[in-house]
């Protein structure tokens, strides 16, 4: 471990995070379960940009393609995903599998963009937490993986303790950054605030709306930033001392970086996103793409994952570095204590939340 690692241990020691480093509590060799291909393909993956995509590039790819002999072309992207598909032929896609959150999902489900799910044809399914399989968007998406929404925060400057979500509202709150790319993470923050209904389930029902935005409309925001180097900046010239953000990433970005020191805090109970994996329509690699998804399925893949990116994993039996385990529920059980975001059910009335938080923003 490198004295920067050693010194981000100990500073997120304090929150109940036990250790930073990303390494696995065990050996993992290749992958136990075949996929049944006869190698030589090339299959093309949609994964998420940054670290996500360095994941499946240095752990995913290689793994993947030594057990089948076939090619893993990965393409990071975090906009454009749905787009590139309408926009190809119907039975030409750009990729043969993409990642999506619930929203990204659903959209493409409107458009039928993907192939239907069956999870009998899939080995590894039985294994996946059913929390993770209730909702509609698993009907055409396999839940590999999920993370959840934390603080982040300039260690140095910050004047008031994050905890709990709540927090926010205190009178000793202040300098906070808020993002303002995608509005239903602070509906749903502003859910848990209010505390209503059951974790978020105010998000889901339009009487709630108002409220939510009055919740948001009444936080000490300093800044909105869209793209994560907005954060970074805000945080480190002084624009914000807190952040609202994702856990795994937050915590790799503390892991690496040198510029300031950064916290990193998950309350309970928090909300979060499933990363589901899509066989993309008119693809004539559907076999192939099923295969791979099973791969990721497996918990051996998911181990070999979690061992370097601290996201939750769907299969029970996968195994996490001590971090990911003392900050995110592992257990189907665990999952009932987060609010993921289930934009099927927010769908109907999405429009109007966009339309009022975006002016929210402009107005701040």
């Amino acid at each position: 471990m490198t004295d920067r690692e050693t010194d981000v241990s100990s500073r997120i020691t304090r929150r109940g995070l036990l250790a930073a480093g990303g390494a696995a509590t065990t050996a993992l060799s290749g992958c136990t379960g075949g996929t049944g291909s006869t190698g030589g393909d090339t299959l093309r993956v949609s994964a998420w940009s940054g670290t996500n995509e360095t994941v499946f590039r240095e752990v995913i790819k290689p793994r993947y393609e030594d057990q089948t002999g076939n090619t893993l072309e990965v393409t990071g992207n975090w906009q454009g995903i749905l787009s590139k598909i309408r926009q190809s032929p119907a039975d030409d896609p750009p990729f043969d599998v993409t990642v999506g959150v619930g929203r990204t999902n659903y959209r493409g489900q409107q458009d039928d963009l993907w192939e239907p799910v069956n999870y009998d044809d899939l080995s590894n399914a039985g294994g996946i937490k059913p929390n993770l399989r209730e909702y509609q968007m698993a009907e055409t998406g396999v839940p590999v993986a999920y993370g959840v929404h934390a603080y982040v925060y300039n260690e140095a400057t910050a004047t008031w303790d994050p905890e709990s979500w709540s927090d926010v509202q205190s009178p000793e709150a202040e300098n906070l950054a808020l993002p303002s790319d995608f509005w239903l993470k602070l509906f749903m923050m502003a859910a848990l605030l209010s505390d209503d209904e059951p974790l978020a389930d105010e998000v889901y029902d339009r009487q709630y709306l108002d409220g939510l935005l009055e919740t948001i409309e009444g936080l000490p925001v300093s800044t909105f930033y869209q793209g994560t180097q907005q954060l970074w900046t805000a945080l480190n010239e002084g624009l914000a001392d807190v952040g609202h953000y994702f856990f795994a990433y937050g915590l790799q970005k503390a892991r690496t970086t040198d510029e300031f020191d950064i916290g990193v805090t998950v309350p309970e109970p928090t909300t979060g996103y499933i990363d589901y994996y899509q066989v993309v329509r008119g693809t004539d690699r559907r076999e192939q793409a099923r295969e791979f998804i099973d791969f990721l399925l497996d918990p051996e893949t998911q181990s070999a994952y979690a061992a370097e990116f601290n996201l939750g994993f769907s299969h029970e039996e996968t195994e996490y570095p001590e971090t990911t385990a003392e900050n995110l529920p592992t257990t189907n059980e665990g999952l009932q204590e987060v609010a993921f975001q289930n934009f099927a059910r927010v769908a109907e009335f999405s429009g109007e939340m966009n339309e009022r938080f975006r002016a929210f923003v402009q107005d701040n």
